[in-house]
Formats: structure tokens, sequence, C-alpha cells
């Protein structure tokens, strides 16, 4: 398991009081005090500045933050993969997701047709939303899983010695929140958005979404990206509490009650699809020309 150690660090600098975290982790505030000094003795690093309010992250603490949060999630993913594949049976189909898109069509209704249709168990192993998770995930096709999906970019499947099949395909829009002064509009044009600042999910994942992140900067003149790690509630909520605008692909618009999905005045598609071994499975193949039944039509 992880260093409780980092657990205990997390939770103090989320609630930023010793006292708070040793009632959420339910340990005495004097172990958990001893947990941190042990911590920042080991590391050398001066984790948190005490003030008459509580605890304070350094500048140093506030990046060991960061990077210790992307650690436990990277463990507790490595431990729901090997934990859905251990008690997988033979006859389980084993989908790699990445949680950075919400595709409606991908997720759902792929899986709620397909599965009532060819009554084969399907099960689902995420892969977070990093860029090292995308590489983890293809390179574990053939062996931990069936197929994976999401953005369908041929180049990085070439790359990684495996098959890319398009699917669907969703345009670029905005999510805006409720009382932004853009909530009403019919469609987003660069004017719009002249001095806003809006976000985005961070580039580097892909060459086609890089692709498309330039075009918005070249198109959408005038603005301020600021990048997210990915489609969140708490991403929304912060989007919603700043009154802030995050570009998204349209079957992502409808996980957030409180933001409404207006398009953008250019086109910019973002093409979804499935990735699988260059010598799939009988089940793969089967799988994947069933739900490509259900595919919109162009």
């Amino acid at each position: 398991m992880y260093d409780e150690y980092l657990k205990t660090f997390i939770c103090v600098a989320e609630c930023g009081s010793f006292t708070k975290a040793a009632e959420l982790l339910y340990l005495s505030p004097n172990a958990v005090k001893k947990r941190i000094g042990s911590l920042e003795e080991s590391t050398g690093i001066s984790l948190f500045e005490r003030t008459l309010k509580g605890e304070k992250l350094t500048a140093a603490g506030k990046t060991f933050y960061g990077d210790a949060k992307n650690l436990v999630q990277n463990y507790n993913n490595a431990v729901e993969r090997a934990r859905r594949i251990q008690e997988s049976d033979t006859d389980v189909l084993k989908i790699g997701i990445m949680d950075t898109f919400a595709d409606e069509f991908m997720i759902a209704k792929w899986f709620q047709s397909s599965g009532r249709t060819e009554r084969r168990k399907t099960s689902m192993v995420f892969y977070g939303s990093s860029s090292e998770g995308l590489v983890t995930m293809l390179r574990s096709l053939g062996n931990d899983i069936d197929f994976a999906v999401d953005i369908c970019d041929e180049k990085l499947a070439k790359k990684y010695g495996v098959r890319a099949e398009k699917i669907s395909e969703a345009r670029m829009c905005c999510a805006v929140p409720m009382g932004h002064r853009l909530f009403d509009n019919d469609e987003i044009t660069p004017a719009d958005l002249c001095g806003e600042k809006v976000a985005i999910l961070k580039s580097g994942r892909n060459e086609l979404w890089d692709n498309i992140i330039r075009d918005i900067k070249n198109d959408f003149f005038g603005i301020e990206l600021f990048e997210i790690e990915k489609y969140s509630i708490k991403t929304f909520n912060r989007c919603e509490n700043e009154n802030r605008i995050l570009f998204m692909t349209e079957n992502s618009g409808k996980v957030y009650p409180f933001c409404r999905t207006v398009p953008l005045c250019k086109e910019y598609k973002v093409p979804f699809g499935v990735y699988f071994p260059e010598n799939p499975s009988e089940k793969t193949v089967s799988f994947i020309e069933h739900i490509k039944s259900f595919a919109p039509k162009d």
C-alpha cells in the first residue's frame, strides 16, 4: 500500500488543519503532527507554514501536494485495474476507458444496447486522465484489455502498433454557466469570447487534440486558455463558481445541469472510436462490429 504518511499529508493539505485531518483519519492530532514531521524530515522539505488560522502549504508543499495526489490516484487506478482483471472470467470483454471524455454515445448507448442484444458480459477498466495513462492503456491492448475507447487517432495507434477505427464524432462546444452573459446565445463567435478566460482539456494527450487546441487559439483571438486535467464535476463547479466558460465536446455536455452547451460558430469535429490489437480476438471483432451498427450515420 502507498505510504500512509502521504495520505495524511494530503488530508492536512485539503483540510488546512491538523485537528480536522485527525478527525477524518481517526487519529489523534499529535499522531498527525508526528506523521507530517517525519515526512518533512525524510524528504527534507518544509511542507507547511504553521499559522494562527491553521496549516498553510508552502510553495514547495503545493508542488508536492499535486504530485502526491497523482501518485495516490495512479495507485488506486492500478489496484482497480488489477482487481477487475483478476475478478473477470475469460468470457468477459474488458474495455479500456480514459476518464477524460464523457462520451454519451460510446459509453452509455454502446454498452446499454450491445449488452442487451449480445448478452455478453463487459468490464470497464479505467486508466485515469493523464497522457501516461493513455500510453499504458494502449500498451495493455490484447493483454489486460480487449479494446479501448477514446479520441480516435490513427497516427497514435500506428505509433503503438495497434489499430484504430472511428465510430462517431462530436462537435466542440462551450459549457456556459447560468448567469453568464453568453448563456442564451445560439452560438458563440470569436468576438463573443474576446477577453474571456476559458478552460480547455490540457494538451499533450495526442497530436489530434493538440491540433484542435491550436486551431481554437488561432481562430478565437483575444482569449486566455487555462488547461484542466479532465472533465469532472469539480471542473464544472469551478467554472460555474467563477462564471467561466469551458471548451468541451457536445457529447460531454449533459453531465452538469447548471451549464448550457452552446455550439461554436466554427466547427471543430472530434472523432471517437476504438483501439484494438493488430490481431484481435473473435469476441472483440464481433463486439466492435455489433456496436458499429448503433453508430450515428453520416
